[in-house]
Formats: C-alpha cells, sequence, structure tokens
C-alpha cells in the first residue's frame, strides 16, 4: 500500500491506491442488492391483477339463424333490415268525385272536383330503408321478446300523391320523407303488446307489390295468444278502433238531408266520435307441415256526432251508433309436389259496417298506388248517413256498409333462382237505402271490382331480389239514383266503370 498526501488549503485527502477502488465496488454491489430485496418484499405485498377474460360473440342455438348472444347477458339479438327501390308507371285517366273524400283515403279532395288525366302523374320512384332488431331471452315463463323495425321513406312522383298538383308549379312533385315505426311490440308468456301485423290478417298482400282487396294493416294492440299442441292456437285482440275507420258519408241535399232547409237548419256532416270502444278481434289458427289456416273476426264500433244543430231546445248536437263487424276465412296450401317453395293462398271476408276489413287500401277506386284508377270515384265509407225526413233536429239513421272480398295467389319456382306469382282479387258493396238517393246528394251505388297481376321474380344471389309486376283493374257500378228516376247524368269523358293498369319494378337487398 502507497501512503501518498496533499496539502490543498489546509486539508489533507489520503488516497489508498487500488484498496480505494475495490471498497468502491463493493459498496456499490451490495448497495444494489439491499435495494432490489427491499423492492421485492414490498411487491410481495400487493395483490396480483389478473387480465380480463375475452368474451368472445357466442352463437345463439335455441333462436334460429342469425341470432347471438349480447357480451355479458343471457339475450340474444338480431339485427337485419333492407333497402329496396322501386319505379312505378299508371295509366291515367280523367277522374270526378262526387263526394269529398274523407277517412282513411290519403288523399283530400272536394266533391264535385273533375280531374283530368293530363294533370296527373303517371310515373313515380320510391326507396326504402328499413332496419330491425330482434331481442330474445329465455325466462321460467318462456321466452321475452321485444321487437323493433324503423322504416325511411323517400317518395317521388305517384308515391308522394303527385297527380291534381302535377305540373302547375315547381314545388308540386318534389317528393317527401316519412319516417316511422313500422312494428315495435313485445311479446312475453302469450302477451303481445305494441305495433304489430293486425290478428285479423292472413295472407296480407303476402306476394303482391300492389294492394288487393284484402285485410292488410298494422295496428296498436293489447292481445293474448293461446298456444296449444300440434300447431293450434287461438288469440283475442284489443286493437286500435281510428286505425280502422273508413269515414261516414252524408247526404246532402233533398229530404234526407242531415239537417238542412227540411230540417230546419244548415246542412251538416256527419263524422266519426271520438274512440269510445277499441276494435275486438279474434283468430284461430292451425300451422302444419302442408300449410296453414286460419279464422278471424272482427268488431267494430259506428260511433258518429253531427252539429252543432239548432235544436227546439237551443244549440246542441246529435249522435247515431251502430255495431259493425267483419269475419274472414284463409288457408295456405304448400305445394313441394310442384317444386320447393310453392304454395297458393286463398281467402275470403265479409262485413258489415267496416270496410277497411274487407280492403284496406280504402275505396275501390284506390287499390292502385297512385290512387287514381279513374272515372266515377266510388268513396266507400263504413256507413252512410241519411237523414230523418221532416225532422227539425237534424237527426239521421246509418246505412251500414255490407261488402265482401275474395283473393288468391299461387307462387311457383320454376328454377331454383326464378319463380312467378299469380294473384287476383275479387271484391262487392252496397249501402242499402243509400243506392234510392241520386249520387248527386251524396248516395252510392252498388260496386264490384276485380284485380288480376303477375309477377316476374329473379334472385341471382341470396337476400338479392328483382321483381316485375303487372296489374290491371276494372270496377262495375250502379249510379244511386232516386226511385223511379232515371240518374244523373255524369260529367263528358267520365267513366262509370273505369280500369287502369300497372307496371312496377322493384330491387331489394334484404340483411
Amino acid at each position: 500500500m502507497q501512503l501518498v498526501t496533499k496539502q490543498n488549503h489546509s486539508r489533507w485527502v489520503i488516497h489508498f491506491g487500488g484498496l480505494t477502488m475495490k471498497l468502491g465496488k463493493s459498496l456499490l454491489l451490495g448497495s444494489a442488492a439491499a435495494f432490489a430485496a427491499t423492492v421485492g418484499a414490498q411487491a410481495a405485498d400487493l395483490p396480483v391483477r389478473k387480465a380480463a377474460p375475452v368474451d368472445y360473440v357466442r352463437v345463439c342455438d335455441w333462436t334460429g339463424v342469425g341470432f347471438f348472444y349480447i357480451p355479458g347477458t343471457d339475450t340474444c339479438i338480431q339485427v337485419g333490415g333492407l333497402v329496396r327501390v322501386e319505379g312505378l308507371f299508371v295509366n291515367n285517366a280523367r277522374q270526378y268525385y262526387p263526394t269529398a273524400t274523407v277517412g282513411s283515403s290519403t288523399r283530400l279532395v272536394a266533391g264535385g272536383t273533375t280531374v283530368p288525366g293530363r294533370a296527373e302523374d303517371e310515373s313515380g320512384f320510391f326507396a326504402r330503408g328499413r332496419i330491425a332488431v330482434d331481442t330474445r331471452t329465455q325466462t321460467a315463463y318462456g321466452t321475452l321478446r321485444a321487437y323493433v323495425r324503423y322504416q325511411i321513406d323517400r317518395l317521388q312522383g305517384l308515391y308522394a300523391g303527385g297527380g291534381s298538383a302535377g305540373g302547375q308549379n315547381t314545388f308540386a312533385n318534389q317528393g317527401g320523407n316519412s319516417a316511422y315505426l313500422d312494428k315495435g311490440y313485445i311479446q312475453f308468456a302469450g302477451i303481445t303488446a305494441g305495433r304489430v301485423q293486425s290478428f285479423f290478417d292472413f295472407y296480407a298482400d303476402n306476394y303482391n307489390y300492389e294492394g288487393i282487396a284484402n285485410s292488410d294493416l298494422s295496428n296498436n294492440v293489447f292481445a293474448y295468444t293461446y298456444t296449444g299442441a300440434g300447431g293450434f292456437s287461438a288469440t283475442f285482440a284489443i286493437e286500435d278502433h281510428n286505425q280502422r275507420n273508413d269515414g261516414i258519408g252524408t247526404i246532402q241535399g233533398g229530404a234526407f238531408e242531415v239537417g238542412g232547409v227540411n230540417q230546419g237548419a244548415t246542412a251538416l256532416t256527419v263524422g266519426y266520435g271520438g274512440e269510445t270502444i277499441p276494435d275486438l278481434v279474434g283468430n284461430v289458427r292451425l300451422d302444419q307441415a302442408w300449410g296453414s289456416a286460419q279464422l278471424s273476426a272482427a268488431y267494430h264500433q259506428v260511433n258518429t256526432v253531427s252539429g252543432p244543430y239548432a235544436g227546439t231546445g237551443g244549440q246542441g248536437f246529435n249522435h247515431n251508433d251502430a255495431d259493425g263487424f267483419a269475419v274472414q276465412g284463409g288457408v295456405q296450401l304448400k305445394l313441394p309436389m310442384l317444386a320447393a317453395g310453392d304454395d297458393i293462398w286463398i281467402e275470403g271476408a265479409y262485413q258489415n259496417g267496416a270496410y277497411l276489413y274487407q280492403d284496406s287500401v280504402g275505396y275501390a277506386n284506390a287499390g292502385f298506388q297512385s290512387r287514381f284508377i279513374g272515372g266515377f270515384q266510388h268513396i266507400d265509407h263504413d256507413a252512410i248517413a241519411i237523414g230523418n225526413a221532416g225532422s227539425t233536429n237534424g237527426s239521421y239513421n246509418l246505412a251500414l256498409s255490407r261488402g265482401f272480398s275474395v283473393m288468391a295467389a299461387i307462387n311457383h319456382y320454376f328454377t331454383a333462382t326464378f319463380h312467378d306469382v299469380l294473384f287476383g282479387s275479387y271484391e262487392e258493396s252496397g249501402y242499402g237505402r243509400a243506392k234510392n238517393i241520386d249520387w248527386t246528394l251524396g248516395g252510392l251505388g252498388d260496386v264490384s271490382q276485380f284485380r288480376v297481376g303477375n309477377q316476374f321474380l329473379y334472385d341471382p344471389v341470396k337476400n338479392l331480389e328483382i321483381g316485375l309486376e303487372f296489374d290491371y283493374a276494372k270496377i262495375y257500378q250502379t249510379l244511386a239514383h232516386n226511385p223511379g228516376q232515371a240518374a244523373t247524368a255524369l260529367p263528358i269523358g267520365v267513366s262509370k266503370n273505369p280500369d287502369a293498369f300497372e307496371a312496377r319494378l322493384r330491387i331489394e337487398r334484404d340483411f
């Protein structure tokens, strides 16, 4: 060891050469070891956190194709929808409205209006987007289901109403958007509550694009379904009354006017009162391997009000109520002996005071999307109000509509990607006493109508369909007139028995 000293401002520093280096290295290693030991002891005292398990999406094996579990729940969900695009052509002719359109008709026109054919659109376009969500959960009481289907439409030309406003200004036919809840309901332990296809309906325009004479309406309902063995079920439903109202016609003029000079008051229009009793609907149904069959019945209250009128006791209102009803039977038969997917539907309905159960499009001339079959417009209603002759308080009776409809449709697959649907319907309606009052005063004669159509459908790939449909409709009707007198002549160029032709192209992608 070499001792080295150095004087530096009265301080002495002693260096021990190699000893100094060895001592520093030992101190450094010892400190590191002590630090590591301390950190290790502290880490051992902390809780160990494991990585969260990955919750992979699992397919539901009890709901059918397309459902999967919502991660972290026992609820299965299916998300779907469609995009639909259509183009439409209808040959339009001159039309005449003897009375104002009311109720469910989609176009309000004043009585006595004549619309030339050239003022009507003959073509139009339509686009629809739809999103649907279906959730299902297994419970001790069966499946709990919630379903919602939201729909957005873009309408142009015929689909937007077009018609008598067409060509009059630059904004007349610019079209419009509609966004609405198409379906939305809860099902649990046999209970269905929400907006759903009416439980009266069976075929419900299952194939045809254009409406034919049958019942096809979504409605807000409370219902209970009993499900038995062998595919049998029975349903009782309370359904919204206003959805099935088709308006009340009124006699305007003459001895049977409601109010008017013959009854000591001005002419008054009779209309539906507020909803008091909802529609009561029931069905029994059988679903088998061979197909399905269903019997349906419905009660529809015809509750009306008119006024105010100048009665003997001062200003007041009058009313009259009647009981409407409808019955329907239908069967679907599968035809695998012809080709896979083939079937035939047959259905018939009768109504008294409940026209929309016979034909949900609203009135006889309104079958086509354009609502312009042309000619004399037979504006159907649930009833015609006929004033009591000589009454001084505007009292009246109701002549209820009576009618029936039948339809059939057959679907046949020529190949796996090409099939054809042939369909048709026939209906009749009348109004009893109303046909004995001239049509210029609001009387309605008897009417019959048939519609036939054919679809050519091509499915080049799964869930993509290209369809071309052709439709034809013909109306035969009598003009209401006073007994012993000829009916008042129609305006020049207006046909009593009009017809129409329609062609429609559709492309639809479902997912």
